[in-house]
């Protein structure tokens, strides 16, 4: 008997194991998942196929190194990541930052400097994760993830009209883009306006009616918009005929892709000097923590459409191992991609065997496929980011931000404008400082009103703002903040003012239903309104106490100088403080004999 109790317990306690908690998906693994997963496959490869070009341009790269990213970078995070389901390879945001990063950058070393950023990159995110450091996430709010979208997906689209105008532009803001746009548009090239200008309406028109069309023919709507996000691959196999039968690039001077090198990507570790990847360390910190941010609120919302989760930690390693093995790969930084992952969840993609095989149509694409997107226009390139960056842009959350909290709203705003005056860099940077101090801001003068109660109830509301009973011998200040160093001083001064304006005043209870915290510094400001109160013959107490909170304070010296006590709620202390009603000065009141 003892040891089977020996053996369950054994079992109850042991550890997951770890490979099997990776690769529980392979239990139970069958045909019928097989074929989803190879559908997904296929669909997710024939978006990507355009988009890991478009965007190594949008990185200022060359076209093979979006395809070296999206080999065995994939692998890597199919076998450390939490999510099922995302897609990780090139974005439009990470490529951006990207070429901001290695523009200052001497050309001929921003394609090695670009792989040394991956490697730094996946280094930072790989010790985060081994540190399980995902709670990180939590320091970058909501508003602030959307401004920065929405502001880098305006910047990607000034930087994309050189390409669409065909003239050459540089800068990393709005100003230095607009200002090389406007002074060398007079020499605009007519082929890359109209076929760059056609490119982006077809693609648009695509995107925003083929899938509602389709329905309207009777196709299933799953189906319908599974087409309509394949579609732009119709459209760039039609620029590249089109270009390659009217020999736009030697007839209209025409910018196009090129020869593109065949083969797999090289194995090598970058070879910069110290001082070199010391200088691209603070590019790849706030690259790792967007790719972070950005990638895992991408597989949390997937996760939750079919009910399940994923481990931030986890997404770490995985994030990290991807763009570590993308650093020695020749490519660049990489994240989660929204669009193609939500086309993985879309087309039915049940597991991360889908990134594998993936990883294997794109490397039989850089052995064989190649020489075909040699006629490919970089206009048409240019339209495929412009319209993917359409669909980032959100001024109704940032709309909505400002109305339902100005200082959320003025955090948004900044983050917003940061990135279109000063740079992606920039961006995520002022956004969390901003954010992190507006909050201890708000922190550092927390809301204290005195308390009363609803006649004939247990009830205690804020006095300013309900019609409530309120006691002239025994007030009640509510806290509706953790007791830190920063406000401890501000709560020192709210009861001395409390105490200067009742005179009367005899018992002073803390209402602490919000205090998850008292720290060093708040402990040290009660002991001294203690003794304040104590020389004015006023008692202090507290109610409504979180039990973690009333066992820290047992372990100093507080409670045994305390004047009052600590009740259990407020109605306690108030039936035991306040004092009887003088029936004698009541005008109904009757004798009972």
């Amino acid at each position: 008997m003892v040891d089977k109790a020996h053996s369950s317990e054994t079992v109850a306690t042991a550890k997951p194991n770890p490979f099997i908690e990776q690769w529980g998906w392979l239990k139970g693994y069958s045909g019928s998942i097989f074929a989803d997963d190879l559908v997904a496959a296929i669909i997710v490869t024939i978006l990507l196929v355009p988009q890991s070009l478009a965007y190594a341009l949008l990185a200022g790269l060359p076209p093979q190194v979006g395809i070296y990213v999206s080999i065995f970078p994939l692998i890597a995070y199919a076998l450390f990541g939490s999510s099922r389901v995302i897609n990780v390879g090139p974005t439009a945001v990470i490529s951006l930052m990207t070429a901001a990063s290695i523009a200052v950058l001497p050309e001929g070393t921003r394609l090695i400097s670009a792989a040394a950023l991956a490697l730094l990159t996946g280094g930072i995110l790989l010790i985060a994760g081994l540190l399980k450091a995902g709670f990180i996430m939590n320091f970058v709010s909501r508003p602030v993830v959307s401004a920065y979208i929405t502001g880098a997906a305006l910047l990607i689209i000034f930087s994309q009209l050189k390409h669409i105008l065909g003239v050459e532009a540089s800068g990393n803001t709005v100003f230095g883009l607009f200002g090389d746009l406007k002074a060398n548009a007079k020499f605009a090239n007519i082929a890359a306006v109209l076929t760059g200008c056609a490119a982006i309406f077809i693609l648009w028109a695509v995107r925003r009616y083929l899938a509602f069309g389709l329905v309207r023919f009777h196709v299933k709507s799953r189906i319908a918009k599974l087409i309509a996000r394949t579609a732009p691959i119709i459209v760039i196999i039609g620029f590249i005929i089109l270009s390659a039968a009217l020999n736009l690039a030697d007839t209209h001077n025409l910018r196009v892709v090129g020869t593109i090198p065949s083969g797999l990507p090289p194995f090598e570790i970058p070879n910069l000097g110290l001082g070199a990847f010391q200088s691209l360390l603070v590019p790849a910190i706030v690259i790792a923590i967007v790719a972070f941010v950005d990638s895992t609120s991408t597989a949390q919302e997937l996760a939750a459409r079919s009910r399940g989760r994923i481990d931030a930690n986890k997404e770490l390693l995985g994030l990290g191992a991807s763009n570590l093995v993308a650093g020695v790969t020749g490519g660049y930084p990489i994240n989660g991609s929204m669009s193609r992952s939500a086309v993985n969840f879309s087309a039915g993609g049940k597991t991360p065997l889908v990134s594998i095989i993936v990883a294997l149509f794109m490397a039989l694409t850089a052995l064989f496929l190649t020489p075909i997107l040699k006629a490919l226009p970089l206009s048409v390139l240019a339209a495929l980011i412009i319209v993917a960056c359409f669909g980032l842009i959100d001024f109704k959350s940032l709309w909505r931000t400002w109305f339902y909290s100005r200082a959320d709203g003025i955090t948004a705003l900044a983050t917003f404008l940061a990135v279109l005056f000063f740079g992606v860099q920039w961006g995520v940077l002022v956004g969390v400082v901003l954010a992190m101090a507006l909050h201890i801001k708000g922190t550092l003068q927390p809301y204290m009103p005195l308390v009363g109660r609803f006649p004939g109830t247990e009830h205690y509301r804020d006095a300013g703002r309900f019609n409530v009973e309120t006691n002239e011998q025994v007030k009640t200040l509510r806290i509706d903040e953790s007791l830190y160093y920063a406000n401890a001083r501000f709560l020192e001064d709210r009861v001395a003012q409390l105490v200067a304006e009742s005179p009367e005043m005899t018992d002073l209870v803390l209402m602490c239903t919000a205090v998850n915290r008292i720290d060093a510094s708040a402990l040290s400001s009660l002991q001294e309104i203690n003794r304040r109160l104590k020389r004015t013959d006023i008692r202090l107490h507290f109610s409504d106490m979180q039990s973690r909170v009333k066992e820290r304070l047992y372990r100093s010296d507080f409670i045994e100088s305390l004047s009052g006590q600590i009740y259990l709620s407020q109605h306690e202390a108030m039936e035991d403080l306040e004092p009887e009603p003088d029936w004698n000065q009541l005008s109904d009141h009757v004798d009972i004999h």
